[in-house]
């Protein structure tokens, strides 16, 4: 299974022209693009678990010397959760702008479909874990998704439980109100929403503990 799902993809040509260090003027259109999922993790934004920023893929630390990446170029931005953002700072092993990885440690751009289909994978029960040895130094060192390992697991199964729901909703409104079928989507939806209530709970008590 995919870490994101779907999987993001960066438009070519961005609604806004930011210049300077305005790159948050670029979230909304980053938000669409990553489909309002944490670009490395995949948490959703809808939770209000924490703050989404603007990630530059290659770290502004390390440009900012050579001038050769804009602040504002969109194809360095990512859509990020604050812990995956604040995690990862201006880690930047191969120290070129050009080499995302040197050897096992490094970087794979999150709209790379390597990202999921060669380097990391979400297991059964929500939790990301890895294939290659580049991908574990993503995983452990970058982002560290093995000390969060327990509120990326709550995360994703609140939010299956959402698009369930979202699903259930749509299918609702196909059908005559009253009806078995119609009855039957209704309990089905009725018991997914408790689920729903139960993970929000302890999602908020984690980050209220």
């Amino acid at each position: 299974m995919t870490v994101r799902i779907p999987l993001p993809t960066r438009r070519i040509t961005p609604t806004k022209n930011p210049i300077g260090k305005n790159w948050s003027e670029h979230k909304p259109d980053l938000k669409e693009d990553f489909n309002s999922h944490c670009g490395w993790c995949g948490s959703y934004d809808g939770f209000r678990h924490t703050y989404f920023e603007v990630d530059h893929f290659i770290p502004k630390s390390f440009f900012e010397l050579s001038g050769k990446i804009g602040y504002c170029q969109y194809d360095n931005l990512v859509y990020s959760c604050k812990f995956c953002n604040n995690k990862k700072l201006d880690k930047w092993p191969s120290q070129s702008e050009t080499v995302f990885s040197k050897g096992d440690e490094g970087f794979v751009d999150p709209c790379d479909i390597a990202y999921d289909s060669t380097h990391l994978y979400r297991t059964s029960d929500g939790g990301i874990m890895w294939k290659t040895k580049l991908g574990e130094w993503m995983a452990t060192k970058a982002f560290g998704f093995d000390e969060r390992d327990y509120s990326i697991k709550l995360l994703w199964n609140l939010n299956q439980t959402r698009i369930a729901i979202e699903a259930l909703v749509v299918l609702l409104a196909k059908e005559i109100n009253g009806s078995s079928r119609y009855n039957l989507i209704k309990s089905k939806a009725q018991e997914y929403s408790l689920e729903y209530f139960l993970y929000h709970k302890e999602l908020i008590e984690f980050y209220n503990g």
